[in-house]
């Protein structure tokens, strides 16, 4: 619920600063602010990948090895000096140069002037010597049962974030001014969760106590391919909103991502319900429990892979009279783009739990295949039809993107991790979300399309969708049927009080 709360206050603040946004700042400088953020998390993105390793190393090593975890967690610490120093020369050489390179052939961020490699420099700077390594720290919470303290945490960043964004725009600030208002509000954060989780965990503080070089540098080392996926990723996110800034100009960048934010809505509902599945997910891979694992997949395509379908459906009739309000008329509603985008979610909705499974138990090879066929199909040939189609051709990309990485993914669970773990998923279960995801996808397509009958087969859709949710339902084994029934019945009716 506070994963939920924290999830929903992010699209609420979105949702507010937008249109504040586009009033005060106008569509040029809020698209360049937008660029150069995505510039920022483009960088960011280098110490993902070994804070996402370590931290999975943590989660795994708190049942196994408190030794072992305290030693990685300290040397961590050697990983994240050398990458900070990375992300630091990255910063001072956009000042000189006009220019970032993350990775050849992968990302390539132009800055507009002095001023605003400057301003990403201060971003930069206030990142690698506060966020990095606390990023580690904060990952502690999830195995010690402080899981929902962190949600807290990443609301009141959330929450700063916002309030940095409004005053930017309302006093009118310049990049440079702005990125000091975010550093600002970044640091302040982020020194006051050190404070607290040093009260709440005072076992494992100080943090960087037997610290070994080495074994930093090897889990740096093994985390690369993370590294290396996660900056491909942003390749798809942030990297989209680059190129349209750059193939196009800063105006139009605000069209792509206020359509991106109303799609992404359905993709946090995912993320909120999947999320809080991942010490246990984890905890069935450690012990071989392969046949809860299973069935955890299953319930989930039925109960999350049926509600974010239903929500797309339902609130689709609402979204354009809804769009115009938001950005206060200024931007005018791409439908192409938003049913390309959704039909995304839609598939990213089916291997959600799937990637946070080998994300969790770090499958870095295929992580890495999955990220670098879905920004192949999203920058590459998103990119080629952008110049042909417009926005719609970079939302034919986009999705494309999207079944290439379900589909990497979804071979190498079924096919290569199940196996190892004597487990096996029939073929019957994959039936009623596959049949119900398809449902939507008619309907977007074809709505996309501008297809006449488009508006005949919106209930046919909804029709499929509720019908392949009861045949999900009735599909999972009567013992997981009983515990879902019975949390829901402990939670609102009587148990939950008690």
């Amino acid at each position: 619920m506070v994963t939920g709360l924290s999830t929903f206050l992010g699209i609420v603040f979105q949702l507010i600063s937008v249109p504040i946004c586009l009033k005060y700042w106008g569509k040029d400088t809020y698209g360049s602010w937008l660029a150069l953020y995505a510039a920022f998390m483009m960088v960011r993105s280098l110490d993902v990948g070994l804070v996402s390793y370590v931290g999975n190393k943590l989660n795994y090593l708190y049942h196994q090895d408190l030794i072992a975890l305290r030693e990685h967690l300290a040397s961590s610490i050697t990983g994240i000096v050398i990458i900070g120093v990375l992300q630091l020369s990255i910063g001072i050489a956009a000042i000189f140069f006009n220019k970032i390179v993350i990775l050849p052939g992968i990302s390539t961020v132009r800055v507009v002037n002095y001023q605003s490699g400057l301003a990403l420099l201060i971003l930069i700077a206030t990142w690698a010597l506060s966020g990095s390594y606390v990023g580690i720290v904060h990952r502690l919470l999830i195995p010690t049962g402080f899981m929902y303290q962190a949600a807290w945490w990443s609301m009141g960043f959330q929450f700063g974030m916002f309030i940095g964004i409004i005053l930017a725009a309302l006093f009118h600030f310049n990049m440079l001014q702005t990125s000091v208002l975010f550093a600002f509000v970044q640091f302040s954060i982020y020194f006051a969760s050190v404070i607290y989780i040093r009260r709440k965990l005072p076992a494992f503080y100080p943090w960087w106590r037997g610290c070994r070089p080495l074994t930093g540098i090897k889990d740096l080392g093994r985390s690369m391919l993370l590294t290396a996926s996660n900056i491909i990723n942003q390749g798809t996110t942030n990297g989209t909103v680059i190129l349209i800034s750059a193939l196009s100009s800063p105006a139009v960048v605000p069209v792509f991502t206020t359509v991106r934010t109303l799609a992404n809505l359905w993709k946090n509902v995912t993320n909120v319900l999947t999320t809080p599945l991942l010490p246990e997910i984890v905890r069935y891979h450690a012990t071989g429990e392969a046949r809860k694992l299973l069935s955890t997949c299953a319930a989930h395509w039925v109960l999350v892979g049926s509600a974010v379908n239903i929500g797309v459906l339902i609130t689709y009739p609402f979204i354009k009279p809804m769009y115009g309000f938001w950005t206060g008329h200024t931007v005018v509603l791409d439908k192409t783009l938003l049913c390309l985008l959704l039909a995304g979610v839609v598939l990213a909705n089916v291997g959600g739990l799937i990637t946070l499974h080998l994300n969790g138990i770090n499958s870095l090879h295929i992580l890495l295949a999955a990220s670098a066929g879905q920004t192949g199909m999203s920058l590459g040939l998103g990119g080629f039809l952008f110049l042909r189609f417009g926005l719609a051709g970079l939302g034919m990309g986009i999705l494309c993107g999207e079944l290439a990485a379900l589909l990497v993914l979804g071979f190498y669970f079924f096919r290569r991790e199940l196996p190892r773990q004597s487990g096996r998923l029939p073929v019957l279960s994959i039936m009623p979300i596959t049949a119900s995801t398809l449902s939507v996808m008619m309907f977007l397509l074809s709505e996309g399309g501008g297809f006449a009958g488009a508006p005949y087969l919106y209930p046919v859709a909804l029709l499929g969708v509720v019908a392949a949710a009861l045949w999900g339902w009735h599909g999972l084994e009567p013992d997981v049927r009983t515990r879902l029934v019975s949390m829901i019945g402990d939670r609102f009716v009587g148990k939950g009080n008690v």
